[in-house]
């Protein structure tokens, strides 16, 4: 099996593997933060393999994220950031959609 995996398949069978090969073209689903890292396959018996460094891409947007202070005083600056963001809130660089902001308050 490979930790770190989400998803209905996590190679933790044989028939997971064609003459020993796993495609993980669809199979792989990692969650987490974007970055470089590698994989540990640890199989049922023998030693742990890890792999090269590989590149942990953000996925597609799944919702927006704005970030900015907690509260607002009258006739002061405030600056906020808003970030398209994918399932595990990393930035997906790969939007560019539009939306609009309304402010309203008292």
């Amino acid at each position: 099996a490979i930790t770190g995996l989400s998803g209905t398949n996590k190679l933790s069978s044989a028939g997971d593997f064609t003459a020993g090969v796993a495609n993980l073209t669809s199979q792989l689903i990692f969650t987490g933060t974007v970055g470089t890292g590698t994989f540990t396959f640890t199989p049922q018996s023998g030693t742990a393999v890890t792999s090269g460094s590989v590149q942990i891409n953000s996925g597609a947007a799944t919702h927006m994220m704005i970030t900015g202070s907690a509260s607002q005083n009258a006739g002061e600056a405030q600056t906020i950031t808003i970030r398209a963001v994918d399932a595990s809130h990393n930035t997906a660089t790969g939007y560019a959609g539009t939306k609009s902001l309304t402010f309203s308050g008292a």
